[in-house]
């Protein structure tokens, strides 16, 4: 029998869940091909209001935000047993089962009951961020133009590149789409200095800059052998085409 799992907040302005909401409104160049695209992508949007908010309380909620994020699909991952009802039964997270709760053994209560804290605890943090819909008519060319514009908060957080706003409630919910198309992991810490964020577009990007790069390198054991060895290698093929020329000169 297949199992439906959903977690469902607790009730608060609305009992709707995520499965259930409006998408987030995007500019369509097709349709509009004169309307201004956003400057940033959400993984460029998050990386550089990070950077900037560093020390701030705002910064440090968008952090969380980004680690539960990424943790609690792994966590659920590694205790899915927790939630297996041997009837077969169809159940949402965090509404109990037909089964009374005292049936259930009390490790695989005080598991599903973390993941639904947590789990709470994000939505709970989330719906801080309130979107409203805007509209402005552009005067030349003419047209409108429509989107999501968060609350102004005085306390929160912001930064404005390239006339684009990037406020703590933007940066949010960039992660959340990010976490969604399963782009998350692109918004990362260097691996050298452990302090600036980066746009790891591919796994392999793990530094900052060059010189974090060089830094992380130049600790590795292996790097005095192997930058000894790439040396020989280059005096070798240097050799190689300093002879093959002499050879050609000689030809001539």
């Amino acid at each position: 029998m297949e199992t439906s799992i959903a977690v469902t907040p607790r009730e608060r302005t609305s009992n709707r869940t995520a499965a259930d909401s409006q998408p987030i409104p995007r500019l369509d160049p097709a349709a509009n091909p004169v309307a201004r695209l956003p400057a940033l992508g959400d993984a460029d949007k998050v990386v550089q209001w990070l950077n900037a908010s560093k020390g701030t309380t705002s910064h440090d909620r968008v952090v969380w935000i980004r680690r539960e994020l990424e943790e609690l699909p792994s966590y659920f991952a590694t205790h899915a047993d927790a939630y297996v009802d041997i009837s077969g039964g169809i159940f949402r997270l965090g509404e109990w089962p037909r089964k009374r709760r005292r049936e259930w053994p009390k490790e695989k209560l005080r598991v599903q009951r973390q993941f639904h804290d947590r789990h709470v605890a994000l939505n709970e943090t989330l719906e801080k961020y309130v979107f409203r819909p805007r509209s402005t008519f552009i005067m030349a060319p003419r047209f409108w133009m429509f989107g999501m514009v968060p609350d102004e908060n005085k306390r929160r957080f912001k930064i404005q590149i390239a006339g684009e706003t990037i406020s703590e409630a933007d940066a949010a919910l960039s992660l959340v789409r990010l976490a969604q198309t399963g782009d998350l992991r692109k918004v990362r810490l260097c691996e050298m200095c452990k302090e600036r964020w980066r746009v790891a577009a591919k796994r392999s990007y793990r530094f900052c800059s060059d010189q974090c790069r060089e830094a992380f390198y130049a600790t590795s054991p292996e790097y005095h052998s192997r930058k000894a060895a790439n040396q020989r290698k280059y005096r070798e093929t240097l050799k190689r085409n300093e002879a093959a020329l002499g050879d050609l000169w000689k030809e001539k």
